[in-house]
């Protein structure tokens, strides 16, 4: 994948939590999506799996791209 910030190639990977993973506004004491409206469920938390999703890293401008839809929800490797 080129990155869309400076167009070099990215290095697939995954970001691992024990937790669900969530896009929200601002930092929260709580982290479940399902306890604010405006949260993204990034990845739900599985007890036998934890939680992954893909993610692609551009080391020359340190930006990580994670795509969270249905279809890329099971991490490769």
């Amino acid at each position: 994948m080129k990155c869309p910030y400076c167009g070099r190639e990215m290095e697939q990977g995954v970001i691992q939590s024990t937790y669900e993973l969530n896009w929200q506004k601002k930092r929260r004491l709580m982290n479940r999506s399902d306890m604010y409206e405006d949260a993204i469920c990034l990845s739900p938390m599985s007890f036998w799996k934890g939680s992954a999703v893909t993610a692609w890293l551009c080391r020359d401008c340190n930006k990580i791209v994670i795509d969270y839809s249905p279809k890329a929800d099971e991490p490769q490797g």
